[in-house]
């Protein structure tokens, strides 16, 4: 008798706890659509990619640029017809604030590489003077 207390129990539980999961996934879903049909977003998209570009390490590859851009340009388009509904305060504060961070983050991750493509630069053309003017005329 006992035994099938527990069971029952268990099994209240467990529908509980899956009546809950598929309410979190619906609020997931929902929070989703809102980013997505935010105005921010294709911004945030395009920050987003933009500083992958630059982890690549090859930011100024052609190929990768007209990727990088053809993904944002598709991805605006997807939300450009979208009408724009109210947002909340609370999303557009994230979202302008997320922007601006992933801007930052690309500015910090290209300075590094700046300069080292500068100091190659530099020491290439140290290089080639010396090879030049050791030349024999």
């Amino acid at each position: 008798m006992e035994v099938k207390k527990d069971e029952n129990s268990f099994l209240q539980n467990m529908k509980h706890e899956n009546k809950q999961k598929t309410k979190e996934e619906e609020e997931n879903e929902i929070l989703k659509k809102r980013i997505s049909s935010h105005p921010l977003y294709g911004l945030l998209l395009h920050s987003h990619l933009s500083c992958l570009k630059v982890c690549s390490g090859d930011f100024d590859s052609p190929e990768i640029m007209n990727t990088v851009d053809g993904l944002a340009l598709t991805k605006l388009s997807l939300h450009s017809d979208s009408p724009l509904e109210a947002t909340t305060s609370e999303l557009d504060q994230f979202m302008e604030a997320y922007c601006l961070t992933l801007r930052e983050l690309k500015e910090a991750m290209e300075k590094p590489l700046i300069e080292t493509h500068r100091f190659m630069d530099a020491v290439y053309n140290q290089l080639n003077d010396i090879v030049l003017s050791s030349s024999p005329p």
